[in-house]
């Protein structure tokens, strides 16, 4: 099939390395992008995705050929019908992975190359991991999810910057609680799915696109109405609107929403799925918005009084604003 839109194109003001690790094919009509950045960690799984920025490179390509190889080992070799694969290294040391794109007629168009590095899992965390797991009482629910964000976004959610500058790390440990929440909540193969049927939808069944567009998307789960609410910063696609609380009104007044996140453009509706969909800009702009919510029901208020005052009250009236919202208040 041809290449999808959702990799036709980057967001607006974006480059490939604002999406993750990349690597560019000279021409540079074809840039190859990775979620995680170097170094990767072993056991876990990494996506990689083909982006065909030139549209008559674009209408050619039927097919993608991926060969990952660890360590100079012989290739894995992988077919798929869409610029996007995953795969798990195991080992500590450098992994090459190639795509080769393919016309209708089994001739190479492209190709382009990212070599990356393996490195070991976090020891602070393992040793955590481990002491938890040899003393009674409670210790680390899942020490799964904590090696997917700890191993995986450190380097993404280590470096989430408040507008206005505040001591301390709160504002770090808060965007980290909203990304263990999204990570928590659906696996990396659930989280994949729902991006490549969000993409297959804009492809072939654009009505289908503001029910798909229910859930929260990437890994602290940004639904893409909100996200639109405050992109782009100068000039947002949607306008801020508040949701009632109660269930029932809410489900409506979203599905309302949606249906307004549907008119909008393609180039915007891929904009934002590729956003919401790589772990680097998601972590960036679940800050953000955690950041607004902040400055409009609790202004003034810094982030270490959000997570310690109140019994916690009021971070947990941001979850609500960026789960099901924003809320308006009764």
């Amino acid at each position: 099939m041809p290449v999808r839109k959702a990799e036709t194109r980057f967001p607006a003001n974006l480059a490939a390395a604002d999406l993750g690790e990349s690597a560019g094919a000279p021409d540079g009509k074809c840039t190859l992008v990775s979620f995680l950045t170097s170094p990767l960690p072993p056991g876990q799984k990494n996506t990689y995705v083909a982006f065909v920025t030139d549209p008559a490179l674009a209408g050619s390509v039927q097919s993608y050929e991926w060969s990952i190889a660890e360590d100079g080992a012989f290739p894995l070799t992988v077919e798929t019908d869409v610029g996007e694969m995953s795969y798990q290294p195991e080992n500590i040391g450098t992994i090459v992975v190639t795509v080769r794109l393919f016309d209708g007629g089994a001739n190479e168009v492209a190709s382009v190359t990212l070599v990356q590095e393996i490195g070991p899992l976090n020891p602070a965390l393992e040793t955590l991991i481990a002491n938890a797991a040899d003393q009674p009482g409670a210790g680390i629910s899942n020490p799964e999810v904590m090696r997917e964000v700890v191993n995986g976004y450190i380097s993404y959610y280590g470096s989430v910057a408040l507008k206005t500058p505040e001591p301390g790390d709160a504002f770090k440990r808060c965007v980290c609680s909203f990304l263990c929440d999204g990570v928590l909540k659906r696996t990396p193969d659930e989280r994949q799915a729902l991006s490549s049927k969000l993409a297959a939808v804009l492809d072939d069944n654009a009505d289908e696109f503001p029910t798909v567009a229910a859930e929260g998307v990437g890994v602290c789960g940004i639904r893409l109405g909100l996200l639109a609410m405050v992109l782009p910063t100068s000039n947002p696609l949607l306008a801020w609107t508040e949701l009632p609380e109660d269930a029932n009104q809410n489900a409506v007044a979203d599905e309302q929403l949606r249906g307004q996140l549907a008119g909008l453009s393609d180039a915007d509706k891929i904009d934002l799925i590729n956003i919401a969909r790589f772990p680097k800009t998601n972590i960036a702009l679940c800050a953000g918005i955690i950041e607004a919510l902040r400055d409009k029901y609790f202004p003034g208020v810094s982030f270490a009084d959000v997570l310690t005052e109140l019994s916690g009250t009021r971070q947990h009236w941001i979850g609500m604003h960026f789960a099901k919202g924003p809320i308006a208040k009764s």
